[in-house]
């Protein structure tokens, strides 16, 4: 069993391509899809964060800004 996450963007026509690895096997698979619409806004007080959890968290994640933010990371977003 292999697991994917693959982020995209379900167009009008509400059909969805999804890209394998090269080294996944033909043949017959079953595949489960799982939908969670990505809302611009996170609700983090819903899942139980609370602001001073937000705080310690943004500031660990601080330090991988300049790396993250980099040219060339944009290639990232779409694996």
């Amino acid at each position: 069993m292999k697991t994917l996450t693959i982020r995209t963007t379900i167009g009008a026509n509400h059909q969805l391509t999804i890209p394998l690895p090269e080294d996944f096997p033909s043949g017959p698979t079953e595949v489960v899809v799982i939908l969670n619409p990505l809302a611009e806004h996170l609700d983090l007080k819903a899942r139980g964060w609370t602001e001073s959890d937000a705080a310690e968290t943004r500031a660990r994640l601080k330090s991988f800004e300049a790396d993250w933010e980099a040219l060339g990371m944009e290639a990232y977003d779409a694996l």
